[in-house]
């Protein structure tokens, strides 16, 4: 028995080391490819291949809330824009939020002869009421070959360096973010000049016609969209140095809208300029913005502040027996944001800032005492709102932030008619809201 067992034990002890062995000349024959850094910061290369790579991102939450007046506190549905903002009463309760959500990126890169060759896609997701929930929607997918960009990212329009510094919710009146699928060619030549030229989709967030009032409302149905088959134009020219940066920006859209009976169209157009100044004399890292849009006919480059109502539809001859419907004017508006950001200490920051805007509707108001005007009168709109934030960043890519704002929407006593979207009917004062919001971010 002794000697069977000690014959069992050698036998196991032989299988064993030869199990082992076998194990390390298969590593031997097989062993791991190598990951390299790339060149560029924190990029690596994919193992058998010439793509640097990066996955980048975030995990976030908000906690905000409103006084009664600020309607759309649903993330999915919206941000606390001030042309949400009803009279006092229209709504019963304050309102309180807290949603969770994430972003995550990819990005990949080869250097070719043609110049960098690269692929950008992002995804984001938001939930505050389920169990598992907040579908992801697409915010960047493109391509850049060498000096092209082929995709969906910001517009060319846009300066988001003079863009407010607030957390989620908000987006501060004089304010645009566009992503719009494009294609875009950017030139530089030196001294941190550069010029990008772009056709961009010209149905982004599709645009609308507002009803006229008075006896210029159309003969038929309100106009719809007949979507222009043309792209916008879009250009801009930027310069860029040690002293901040500047950029004008110019866009081009054409309308086409039709009733039950007519057809008519009519060419739009926006302006932007936007400026960042650096302050090293006040403070490490601190700097003042500023922005400036204009549009005619081409509201979706200013859209949150009025919406994408591009021209007033109705009646072109309401005092004759025949009737044709077109469109009688475009609609105007103008806005003003500056910012000014100072860090405290180089993990505390603050920031100040406030915008204005006006928002102009040719004949969109009822005034039957004026009948030299067609019983129909311009609407004007203004708005505008100031905000306090506050960041703290302990350690790297983790940034605790907080804010307040205050907001306020005054018709000019126009009683608006019930097809003036995005405005409630029937208002003829200027109200305003106070909100606040909370929010934890971590990137990576």
């Amino acid at each position: 028995m002794r000697n069977i067992f000690l014959g069992s034990a050698a036998a196991f002890l032989a299988a064993a080391t030869g199990a082992q062995a076998a194990d390390m000349m298969t590593d031997v024959k097989a062993p791991r490819e190598p990951v390299y850094r790339c060149d560029i910061t924190g990029f690596i290369e994919l193992p058998g291949t010439d793509i640097c790579f990066k996955v980048g991102g975030y995990a976030r939450l908000v906690v905000a809330g409103a006084e009664d007046q600020w309607q759309n506190l649903d993330p999915s549905s919206g941000f606390y824009l001030v042309r949400a903002i009803v009279p006092d009463g229209h709504s019963t309760d304050d309102s309180f939020i807290m949603y969770g959500q994430g972003r995550v990126n990819f990005d990949a890169r080869t250097s070719t002869e043609y110049g960098t060759v690269r692929a950008f896609v992002e995804l984001q997701a938001t939930d505050n009421d389920t169990r598992s929930g907040g579908s992801a929607i697409l915010r960047h997918a493109f391509v850049q070959f060498g000096n092209w960009t082929f995709g969906k990212t910001w517009s060319t329009f846009l300066h988001l360096d003079s863009s407010a510094t607030t957390t989620d919710p908000y987006v501060i009146v004089g304010d645009n973010f566009m992503r719009r699928n494009q294609i875009r060619y950017t030139q530089s030549f030196g001294s941190g000049w550069s010029v990008s030229v772009a056709i961009e989709d010209q149905n982004y967030n599709f645009p609308t016609a507002t009803t006229a009032a008075g006896v210029w409302l159309p003969f038929f149905a309100p106009a719809a969209n007949d979507r222009n088959e043309g792209p916008d134009v879009v250009a801009n020219i930027r310069v860029q140095g040690d002293w901040g940066n500047a950029q004008l920006s110019g866009a081009i859209h054409n309308n086409q809208f039709r009733d039950a009976g007519w057809t008519d169209s009519e060419i739009g157009w926006a302006a932007l300029f936007g400026l960042v100044i650096n302050t090293p004399t006040i403070g490490e890292g601190d700097f003042f913005s500023f922005k400036a849009i204009y549009t005619d006919g081409a509201s979706q480059y200013n859209q949150d502040l009025i919406g994408t109502n591009n021209v007033v539809w109705g009646d072109c001859t309401p005092f004759l027996v025949g009737f044709t419907d077109c469109i009688l004017d475009t609609v105007q508006s103008w806005s003003l944001l500056a910012n000014f950001t100072h860090n405290w200490t180089p993990t505390f920051a603050s920031t100040i800032g406030g915008g204005y805007g006006r928002v102009e509707f040719p004949k969109t108001a009822f005034a039957p005492f004026q009948p030299l005007s067609g019983f129909a009168v311009d609407t004007k709109v203004d708005l505008w709102q100031v905000y306090l934030d506050f960041a703290w960043t302990p350690v790297p890519r983790t940034t605790f932030q907080f804010d307040i704002t205050y907001g306020n929407i005054d018709f000019n006593g126009s009683r608006l008619g019930v097809n003036l979207t995005p405005f409630p009917a029937v208002i003829a004062q200027d109200d305003g809201a106070f909100s606040a919001a909370f929010q934890v971010t971590r990137s990576f």
